[in-house]
């Protein structure tokens, strides 16, 4: 058999273009192949019942498949084909092929590589393959199995191009090979061979000519052992003598963790490739492998562009807050529009934080909104006894809950419920460089309490599943951006969800007055009761280690995390401010120098509590609402003071920096290392899951919380970039690698 062009990329002493190279035959020697880098395809998993829909096909480029760094680099390239077609691929030729539920096999050209569509379409021939158990391919020899253990041959008269003729050549074979690859967890091919996955052990066939001197059919000779004890159901071969594993647990922060082999004789190269790789996967397995040269970082595409600043030291000292006693926000209408004159009552809501019965808010001021909608108060130079003790025990930093409520011109309760902090001391300042959390504009929202003054807790264990928060805290991808502003917390809200419409009228235009009697007239108290409370570990920070780079992730001896609240006044529940959490913890977690090709959250055990608040005047309810809300670090008995989280090196790699602004851009020289340690982190979104809603979370870098980098030794600029701006400036919030 012979075997012609395979896209690969060129190493050398310097960073080469991406070229098509003429390929090897399978028995090349490694000093003559030139293939090291394996297009791989993850046809991930459908997102919806519904059949009419499609599934994503993505694509990564193996990197390094036999070396001890091994990364599966995501390309960013995608494509979107209907749920109900069977997608493969093989032979190094980046054509890969569709089966559909119709009758039909599309052949397609990848042409990311220099710059095209992932599926260019080629050709499609009218086959039916739809009822195939699986079907692999070399690019010439297609294997279709049946469920039954038979197997049909064809023989692509093209398989560099894609565009011949599939001619079938064997008719419903069956023999104890085929019986077995059709009953396999898993199966692939590469070149000649075929490898097959069951209960742990990997098997292999040689697919050899029936006729040496036609050439003009095949069949499968011979089975051997080749592997046992491989802890996975799926696996494929990027190219002969290497082999990878993907392993599924039902724990969203390890499943889908990808390690590479070798075969002949089994060796385990790579036991941490990636994590989060959830899906059908297959390469575009060549003819022969080598090592890259590990003087070159890995890219896909567009070689990446050298100009940058070196990194700084620190960034500059403007991010430094000042103490002050002024809290201020903002309330206005549904529309946006300002809410003036309504009372605001701001209380300390971690005074009793431990209280398991009701317990009375402590109110530390009280002010009004102006025209505009805005508020100031300034807090007393000297504190209650029990708000002062609340605020030594939080570091310094003292939480504060404003709150305003009224009536609309149509009769509807509104409310408006802000979490807020203060830091008054420069001490408090000095040790928590964040600085405090206020400002905010919030909008009031309806209020529907039934005639007694209740709201209906909905939450019910048994649909917290259908809930966005479950869907997130279980997918072992990242969500991009912040969790919605509303959600449910029995299932997932409509895209259009209004929560101003209100016995059919939108009522979010309409003026919000106080009542005739004021809300402050006679004995007036807001009444707390925790309802309950759970531990929940809590995504504090990431760190970003590519090529020949360590990573680092520090979390010590406080907590310096603000996570958002959650507020439900009308049945659903809404995300308001944050309340920064800085309690001493005492001790030090995190991880050190991992990598390279490291890039994972991290998370600590959180105590978070749902609380029925009631403001009562004179024995008549006039508002409930829910609050959820974080109290302090709290290891479980029993439990890790703090985990690895998620994976997100999808963030990192040479797409996503070509992809980043030039200004944020920063690179180490060989040895060096770089680290936040001011300023916030970006808000990670999906931060926490607590009863059935998602909320996101910032940490404040300081000297005890950072997010570090250190590059090792090889020649060459160590890239990185920031979020949200270079690393230097301080306003990064978290940064990539390349």
């Amino acid at each position: 058999m012979t075997w012609t062009a395979c896209a690969v990329l060129v190493a050398g002493a310097a960073i080469a273009p991406q070229v098509i190279t003429p390929a090897q035959p399978a028995a090349a020697a490694d000093g003559d192949c030139t293939t090291y880098s394996v297009p791989t395809y993850v046809w991930e998993p459908a997102t919806t019942a519904n059949i009419a829909s499609k599934r994503v096909l993505r694509k990564y480029m193996e990197w390094g498949p036999k070396s001890t760094d091994a990364v599966l680099l995501d390309t960013l390239n995608t494509a979107s084909l209907p749920m109900t077609s069977k997608v493969f691929t093989g032979g190094g030729d980046g054509i890969l092929y569709e089966a559909t539920i119709n009758g039909q096999v599309k052949a397609y050209k990848d042409n990311t590589a220099t710059g095209g569509n992932l599926l260019t379409p080629v050709k499609t021939y009218s086959l039916d393959w739809s009822s195939a158990k699986r079907i692999l391919t070399n690019g010439q020899w297609f294997l279709v199995f049946a469920s039954d253990g038979t197997m049909d041959v064809y023989k692509q008269s093209s398989p560099t191009t894609g565009d011949g003729t599939l001619t079938r050549v064997i008719d419903g074979t069956k023999s104890s090979i085929t019986t077995a690859i059709s009953a396999s967890d898993d199966a692939w091919m590469v070149n000649s061979t075929v490898q097959w996955l069951k209960d742990g052990t990997v098997q292999q066939s040689v697919l050899l000519p029936v006729n040496l001197t036609t050439s003009s059919t095949v069949r499968l000779w011979g089975t051997t052992e080749i592997a046992t004890g491989v802890d996975a159901t799926q696996a494929w071969a990027p190219g002969p003598g290497a082999l990878s594993t993907q392993s599924v647990t039902a724990d969203p922060d390890t499943t889908g963790q990808v390690r590479t082999y070798t075969t002949g004789p089994w060796t385990q190269v790579d036991d941490d490739v990636r994590a989060g790789i959830v899906g059908e996967v297959m390469a575009d397995a060549g003819p022969c492998l080598t090592a890259p040269d590990p003087s070159v970082a890995p890219w896909f595409g567009t070689p990446p562009d050298d100009t940058g600043d070196p990194v700084a030291g620190e960034p500059t000292a403007d991010t430094i807050a000042s103490p002050s006693h002024t809290v201020t926000g903002t309330f206005t209408l549904g529309n946006g529009q300002p809410a003036p004159g309504l009372p605001v009552t701001v209380t300390a809501p971690d005074v009793g934080i431990d209280a398991t019965s009701e317990t009375k808010e402590t109110v530390v001021g009280t002010t009004t909104t102006g025209a505009d909608g805005s508020w100031s108060l300034t807090l007393p130079g000297t504190l209650p006894a029990a708000v002062q003790q609340a605020k030594d025990d939080n570091g310094g930093v003292l939480n504060l809950e404003a709150v305003a409520m009224g009536t609309t011109t149509g009769g509807v309760r509104m409310l408006a419920v802000d979490s807020l902090s203060a830091i008054t001391d420069q001490a408090a300042v000095d040790a928590s460089i964040a600085g405090p959390d206020n400002g905010h504009s919030v909008k009031l929202i309806p209020n529907t309490v039934d005639s007694d003054g209740n709201l209906k807790d909905s939450f019910a264990a048994g649909t917290e599943a259908q809930t966005y928060a479950a869907r997130v805290e279980n997918s072992p991808a990242v969500p991009d951006g912040e969790d919605p502003q509303w959600q449910s917390d029995t299932g997932t809200l409509p895209a259009d969800y209004d929560p101003y419409l209100i016995d059919g009228k939108n009522v979010s235009a309409e003026t919000v007055r106080a009542p005739v009697t004021p809300m402050g007239s006679g004995t007036c108290d807001t009444i707390r009761l925790p309802v309950s409370s759970k531990i929940k570990y809590t995504v504090v920070g990431e760190s970003h280690a590519g090529w020949d780079a360590k990573a680092t992730f520090e979390y010590e001896s406080s907590m310096n995390t603000s996570v958002e609240t959650a507020i439900k006044s009308n049945g659903n529940w809404t995300l308001g401010g944050s309340k920064e959490v800085s309690h001493s913890v005492g001790i030090s977690v995190g991880y050190t120098n991992k990598g390279p090709h490291y890039a994972k959250q991290y998370k600590v055990p959180i105590e978070y509590v749902k609380i029925k608040n009631q403001y009562i005047c004179s024995g008549s309810v006039r508002s409930t609402w829910y609050k959820i809300e974080p109290k302090r670090y709290k290891a479980p008995g029993g439990g890790a003071l703090g985990k690895v989280g998620k994976d997100v090196s999808g963030r990192d790699g040479s797409a996503n920096f070509n992809r980043s602004k030039k200004a944020y851009r920063n690179y180490l020289e060989p040895g060096g290392n770089a680290q936040l340690s001011r300023g916030k982190s970006v808000k990670f979104g999906g931060a926490v899951s607590f009863y059935g809603v998602s909320m996101g979370a910032k940490t404040g870098y300081d000297s005890n919380h950072k997010q570090k980098i250190t590059a090792g030794n090889k020649s060459g600029k160590h890239w990185v970039w920031g979020k949200n701006g270079s690393v230097s400036s301080g306003k990064a919030g978290v940064f990539y690698s390349k």
